[in-house]
């Protein structure tokens, strides 16, 4: 770094430390990790396995017959890893590892031998993941603190391996889950390596490779995961740490330096969060997860974060860090090329093997834009925007809805006492070009084979929700939310725009329908309640249990640097713009006159085939910016 760069730099972080919370900078601090980001130990420490300790008692002695005390496998084996790790109460340590050992299925006859029950007072195994994220903490407890272990404690922890590996060859992992792939690798070479078994350790290596080749020609397909990222970088730091072989800990440090790229490449600086479409999303307005323990350890983060408890026993744990030590591995400057933090900068990348498989962000200053082109699960977000220049202010985002609940706050628990707010899985076809989206989603939920049973839906809607912050135009007029009992209705073909400071993200509806087909589905504005931090717009397809199919179109345009006669002018431009969708029965056909050419999709939604998606950016070899690619050559020196 040359002298002038260095003193710009510390300029830059002497600024950013001074600014007012709403202040917005244009790039993350990435020169430097945070120094000692997660110190522990001490009488923090101890203060905290106390804390822990008790609760683990209280909660183990009410034992299976209080549904929600159980205690979960991941907090009971990171109790005895952060316990070990400082050197604080073996005998507590073995307590706790026995009844670990008493959460693993070891009857030979069970279709899920050697793996563990997700919490403790489960009647049986459902979550057949249970056995990867515990043998993740195994290994890496052997790997790195075998020495502090007693020898009662030392042989549950082996008997706890061995009993998992027959576990983790029953449990079928596809190469697209990113994090359990991963994970599962990791544990076959922990394992492999702490017990003397080459075999194990040879499988997890060639799952490795098998990842990163697929990573090198398809992307993560678990893209933009602002929880996964985070258990993703875990396991890589952990194989890139303490694995025995050359080869796999150089694959690691690849895989980590391309997440890093493609986290810095769409990271949305102003809300001090990753911006644009994701998989697997559990927080729809803020964008948080565990990834921010990284972002945070990196110095992205002006705020430390409240991090969710993945794993952990109620309590506290603040000073209990060897997890996050053992996975953290920081990004360095000289991996971001200059393109990384362009401004404005379209972010195009591959998460998949089918053309569909693509995501697209447009970053600017105050607006960012983002989508992707296959749905795949109920966490994901096929659409989300961003505007202003504050952490404070929630993202956009565009989903269907079955029970009500658009703001993804209703969390249920499914089987394993795992508790997600999870909306519909529309089939979508999306093109997009720079600032401007073109998208269809169409779902009949109940249909034959449907993931929903008659009486589990209570609605069909689908929602954009924005901050409540925003300033609203309907048309060219200003206008108010209605409440949920009283919404106000949007007119018919009436461009909605929504504005903080300069910056507007518009949208026109050009197809939504009913499921009873008669009329185009009503539309509203609404804010649920004086406190709320986000507003919607809701097309209602149905306002009870769906009873059919519905589809929808949209077209949104993002920009940027608006005065009044600027915004008027903008209003004008894009409502005139041709523009046009249509849905007889099967055939889907919409087109918009963008500003770098036509947007045209042409779907069969009952099929669900995508047979034209044009005008969308082209399809990068692995990662682009701004039409550079760079993400490819970090995996072609591997070769």
């Amino acid at each position: 770094m040359t002298p002038s760069r260095a003193t710009s730099m510390l300029t830059a972080v002497f600024l950013l430390s001074a600014m007012p919370s709403h202040a917005q900078p244009s790039r993350p601090s990435i020169e430097t990790a945070r120094p000692n980001p997660w110190a522990g130990g001490g009488a923090g420490a101890t203060r905290d396995l106390e804390d822990q300790w008790a609760k683990f008692q209280d909660a183990a002695a009410r034992g299976s017959d209080d549904e929600n005390r159980g205690v979960s496998i991941r907090g009971v084996l990171r109790f005895a890893l952060e316990a070990t790790a400082v050197g604080w109460d073996s005998a507590r340590v073995e307590e706790a590892l026995a009844f670990g050992r008493s959460m693993q299925d070891l009857d030979p006859k069970s279709r899920t031998f050697g793996n563990f029950k997700w919490v403790s007072n489960a009647d049986k195994v459902y979550d057949w993941n249970a056995v990867e994220f515990a043998t993740q903490i195994l290994g890496l407890l052997h790997k790195c603190h075998a020495d502090k272990l007693t020898p009662r404690a030392r042989r549950l922890v082996e008997e706890m391996m061995r009993s998992a590996i027959p576990a983790l060859a029953n449990h079928k992992v596809k190469i697209d889950y990113t994090n359990i792939w991963i994970k599962k690798a990791w544990c076959l070479i922990a394992i492999g390596e702490c017990l003397g078994r080459p075999d194990l350790a040879a499988d997890g290596y060639q799952r490795l490779d098998d990842w990163t080749r697929h990573v090198a020609e398809n992307g993560i397909t678990e893209f933009g995961a602002v929880t996964y990222y985070g258990t993703d970088l875990d396991t890589l730091g952990m194989i890139e740490k303490y694995a025995a072989r050359a080869e796999g800990r150089a694959q690691a440090l690849a895989a980590i330096r391309y997440l890093w790229t493609d986290a810095a490449a769409n990271w949305w600086a102003p809300g001090d969060r990753l911006g644009g479409a994701n998989s697997r999303s559990y927080n729809f307005l803020w964008g948080h997860g565990y990834f921010e323990a990284h972002t945070w350890a990196a110095g992205w983060l002006r705020q430390k974060p409240e991090l969710e408890r993945p794993g952990w026993l109620p309590g506290e744990r603040d000073h209990l860090v060897a997890f996050l030590q053992a996975g953290d591995t920081p990004p360095r400057p000289e991996w971001f090329p200059p393109e990384t933090f362009a401004l404005p900068r379209t972010v195009v990348q591959r998460c998949g093997p089918l053309p569909e498989d693509i995501a697209v962000n447009w970053i600017g200053r105050r607006v960012s834009l983002g989508s992707a082109g296959r749905e795949r699960g109920g966490d994901d977000r096929m659409l989300a925007a961003n505007l202003g220049d504050s952490p404070d202010i929630p993202q956009l985002s565009l989903f269907m809805d079955g029970r009500g609940d658009p703001f993804g706050t209703k969390k249920t628990k499914n089987a394993a006492g795992q508790a997600k707010a999870l909306h519909l899985v529309p089939f979508t076809a999306t093109v997009q070009r720079g600032p401007e989206v073109l998208q269809m989603l169409s779902l009949e939920p109940l249909a034959a084979g449907s993931r929903h049973k008659p009486g589990e839906l209570s609605c069909f809607q689908t929602h954009l929700a924005f901050p409540a912050s925003a300033e609203v135009w309907l048309g060219d007029q200003p206008a108010k939310p209605g409440s949920p009992r009283h919404p106000a209705a949007v007119p018919a073909g009436a461009p909605v725009y929504i504005k903080i400071g300069d910056a507007v993200v518009a949208m026109r509806i050009l197809y939504s329908d009913t499921t009873a087909k008669q009329t185009p589905a009503p539309v509203y504005y609404i804010r649920d309640s004086s406190k709320a931090v986000a507003n919607r717009i809701t097309i209602v397809h149905d306002d009870k249990e769906p009873r059919g199919r519905a589809t929808v179109a949209v077209w949104l345009r993002a920009t940027e640097g608006l005065d009044a006669e600027g915004f008027a002018a903008f209003r004008r431009q894009f409502a005139s713009a041709r523009a046009a969708a249509a849905c007889d029965g099967a055939r889907f056909h919409g087109e918009a006159a963008g500003l770098a050419g036509l947007l045209r999709i042409e779907a069969d939604v009952a099929a669900k085939k995508r047979l034209v998606l044009e005008g969308g950016e082209p399809r990068p070899a692995l990662l682009s910016i701004n039409g550079r690619e760079v993400g490819k050559s970090l995996f072609d020196a591997l070769e």
